[in-house]
């Protein structure tokens, strides 16, 4: 967007996207799509690299805290390690992924009818898989631990693991708790809500 502006070249939020999911091609080798469509969207939104994007319309509430851990994800040694973990054990690899696709459609179903503790148990039983296919890590582990200990309804990694950052979901009285909790157990914490706008140019 900021390309466009600067080279005076009017961007529709496709072309934005589609420059932007390319150019993360360059850096990451085989990213999913997911952060571009995000950052460019905004919203909530369920996204298939093979089939899209939907944008869901969602009246919830829905607080979160994000605990970073400080440490560097690098996406594509984490693609690498799944992939490797896949030709080593290909059946039971394969079922994760579609576990976690299962996992993804009941929790646009949650999130649909407002249903915080389902979508809550689902991104418990998402983190699980994650850290089974090995893209968690230690301080991913303390940070999602210690806000599920101060009462969030669901903790899990974020993007790529092997670092980076974690998302907590939490009844709105509950967000400080989690949020000091996350900093004592080394992470730095942002209580944060959904943007409807997506990517925006500043002035």
């Amino acid at each position: 967007a900021a390309l466009g502006r600067l080279l005076e070249v009017d961007l529709s939020k496709e072309e934005i996207f589609r420059l932007a999911f390319e150019s993360e091609k360059i850096v990451h080798g085989n990213p999913s799509g997911v952060d571009p469509a995000i950052s460019t969207y905004g919203g909530i939104l369920a996204y298939r690299r093979s089939m899209g994007i939907e944008r869901l319309n969602v009246d919830a509430d829905i607080p979160l805290v994000v605990g970073d851990t400080g440490i560097e994800r690098v996406t594509g040694e984490m693609v690498s390690r799944v992939s490797k973990m896949r030709e080593r054990y290909p059946s039971i690899i394969d079922r994760i992924m579609d576990a976690g696709g299962n996992i993804a459609a009941l929790g646009v179903n949650a999130l649909k009818s407002g249903d915080l503790e389902t979508l809550g148990e689902l991104m418990n039983i998402n983190h699980a898989l994650l850290y089974a296919i090995g893209v968690s890590s230690d301080e991913i582990e303390r940070l999602v631990h210690a806000a599920r200990r101060a009462g969030a309804l669901g903790a899990k990694l974020t993007g790529a693991g092997g670092g980076g950052c974690i998302i907590a979901l939490s009844r709105r009285l509950n967000l400080d708790r989690i949020a000091e909790a996350i900093r004592h157990a080394g992470g730095e914490a942002f209580i944060t809500e959904m943007s409807l706008e997506g990517v925006r140019i500043e002035e």
